[in-house]
């Protein structure tokens, strides 16, 4: 039976974070979600089990709302708890800068992540944006402990720091590659995929 993947984004980006990745599992039925932070959202995942693969705010979203019908879940970049690991300071800021200028934070954000997106934010929308920084602010989800799990991290990443990777998923298998910083998927797409495959075959 083919395996069913849901990928979800992280903040301030969309369904093309995965661009360069989706086309290794095309022998899979696949669903990329939209939390609307550009572009429409379309929240919608199958019914049924499904891995569940998360960048990020899409990890932990997962988590909060579909552990239990998630049979596997690759973490990238991502957590189960953002606000207990980083200074409430820095999401404060983000959202105080949002309400002035949304795009000029959000460059500064992926700048920030290690990749200067080139191809621009379209269809930006500043509640969703903010809507997302507040789940960031409050959200802790648990991690099932019956859970198949693998973590892909990057030693440079400066959102997720190393120590807060270890923290978070120190009793899981971490997979780390030395940079790449936090957009691990257009960064590091092969390397992902590869680690991706493993999992799957392993499950």
């Amino acid at each position: 039976m083919t395996k069913t993947l849901v990928f979800a984004h992280g903040w301030g980006s969309a369904p093309f974070v995965w661009k360069d990745m989706i086309d290794a599992f095309s022998d899979y039925d696949y669903h990329m979600i939209n939390m609307g932070f550009l572009g429409e959202e379309d929240l919608t995942v199958p019914t049924g089990k499904f891995i569940g693969i998360g960048h990020s705010l899409g990890g932990s979203w997962l988590l909060k709302h579909y552990a239990d019908q998630m049979e596997g879940f690759v973490s990238i970049s991502s957590f189960n708890c953002f606000y207990k690991h980083i200074s409430t300071h820095f999401l404060s800021t983000m959202k105080h800068n949002i309400t002035k200028d949304s795009m000029k934070q959000l460059t500064d954000f992926w700048h920030h992540a290690g990749l200067d997106y080139k191809d621009g934010f379209k269809e930006l929308n500043s509640t969703k944006l903010i809507e997302g920084l507040t789940w960031l602010s409050k959200w802790e989800s648990k991690i099932p402990d019956t859970l198949p799990i693998r973590v892909l991290s990057s030693h440079d990443d400066k959102i997720v720091p190393e120590k807060m990777t270890i923290d978070i998923w120190g009793n899981h298998n971490i997979d780390w590659v030395d940079d790449g910083g936090h957009m691990l998927p257009l960064t590091q797409s092969k390397w992902c995929c590869e680690k991706i495959k493993e999992f799957l075959d392993d499950l």
